[in-house]
């Protein structure tokens, strides 16, 4: 992704994506400092750090494309809200301008 870090086989990958971004950065804290360093703990094996931090990297990318989108529809809710009530409010003055 950002640097010549070997890709993830499926296997790594489906582990990476059973624990979460948050257990796999705890896993972080137990590797070197390197990008080449190994990280440890892993049914499928070490995974260099490098690797781990370019899935992590992904994960957030896709995380704040999820925060965007839900955002937005949030923001297309409250809008709609804002019209009904103001809609309703006009409703209601007119039935009382017609009931005069």
């Amino acid at each position: 992704m950002t640097d010549d870090m070997p890709e993830l086989t499926a296997v790594q990958r489906a582990e990476l994506e059973a624990l979460g971004p948050e257990n796999v950065r705890l896993k972080l804290m137990y590797s070197g400092a390197s990008r080449g360093a190994d990280v440890p703990g892993f049914r499928c094996g070490s995974i260099t750090r490098g690797t781990v931090e370019n899935w992590l990297v992904e994960q957030a990318a896709i995380e704040a494309h999820r925060e965007h989108a839900t955002l937005s529809w949030a923001k297309i809710a409250g809008w709609a809200g804002i019209v009904g009530a103001v809609a309703g409010i006009v409703g209601i003055i007119v039935a009382i301008l017609l009931a005069k």
